[in-house]
C-alpha cells in the first residue's frame, strides 16, 4: 500500500510538473477539507448545530446535499418497514 501511494504522488508530481511536497501538501489539504465537512454535516443531522451554522461552515450546496441523502434514507427505511 505504502508503495502505491508512494508511486502514485511519484507520478503526480512528474505530469504536473510539481514537487511532490506540494501534491502531498495539497493531498492533506484535500483531506482535512474532506475530514472537515463529514464532521459538520454529521453534527447537523444529529442536530447538535443548527442550519445557519451548517451553512457558514460547509455552504448550502453541501448542507442541501446531505439533506436529500438523509431523506432518501429515510425513505428506504419506511419503505422497508412497510414492504
Amino acid at each position: 500500500m505504502a508503495t502505491d501511494l508512494t508511486e502514485r504522488v511519484q507520478e503526480i508530481a512528474e505530469v504536473r510538473g510539481t514537487p511532490e511536497s506540494e501534491i502531498l501538501e495539497q493531498a492533506l489539504e484535500r483531506g482535512v477539507e474532506d475530514l472537515w465537512t463529514d464532521l459538520v454535516l454529521s453534527r447537523y443531522v444529529n442536530d447538535e448545530i443548527d442550519r445557519e451554522t451548517a451553512i457558514e461552515l460547509v455552504g448550502r450546496d453541501q448542507v442541501k446535499r446531505a439533506e436529500r441523502e438523509l431523506q432518501a434514507v429515510e425513505d428506504d427505511v419506511r419503505w422497508g418497514l412497510n414492504a
